[in-house]
């Protein structure tokens, strides 16, 4: 009997070992994730200021000598939206929405004329809300993993109970 409860409690701290091992990747991604959504929206807030002096600029000559610099801005912005988005799954929807709210950063379609900068800005904080919002919900799954777990167990037997 002594040999089973042995067993048992090797049994839990190998659980309890893998669990909190778990909850430090997890913040480490959620660390890397914030990380690169700040550095993303700092690019994309460059890009934008001199994409607004470029189109102030009346004579080609002088936008011909910025373009390359925007380009240059916006080619490593969407680099590191390319890190951002490889750590999601394909099938995350809140994740897809939010990437697509950070794309729209460097689309200066999304800007209203005469009011470029301000709308920019709208933009950019729907996608820092986002971001907050998705990174919240992360932080919680990582502070108390079963939550999630429960919330599924949950939903599952009240669909099973409804049908």
């Amino acid at each position: 009997m002594t040999a089973f409860w042995i067993a048992l409690g090797a049994i839990a701290a190998a659980f309890i070992a893998r669990g909190v091992k778990i909850s430090e990747f997890r913040q480490a991604w959620i660390d890397g994730l914030r990380s690169d959504i700040s550095e993303y929206i700092s690019k994309a807030h460059e890009w934008v200021d001199l994409y607004l002096v470029f189109n102030s600029e009346g004579t080609q000559e002088k936008k011909a000598e910025i373009a390359p610099k925007l380009d240059g801005i916006k080619y490593d912005a969407l680099h590191i939206l390319s890190r951002i988005n490889l750590r999601f799954k394909p099938d995350d929807e809140n994740a897809n929405i939010l990437l697509g709210k950070l794309l729209g950063l460097l689309d200066p379609e999304k800007l209203v004329q005469k009011n470029e900068y301000s709308s920019w800005r709208k933009l950019s904080d729907e996608a820092v809300m986002g971001a907050r919002t998705l990174l919240k919900e992360e932080w919680e799954v990582t502070k108390n993993p079963l939550s999630k777990l429960k919330l599924q167990w949950c939903g599952k037997s009240l669909t099973k109970k409804s049908s």
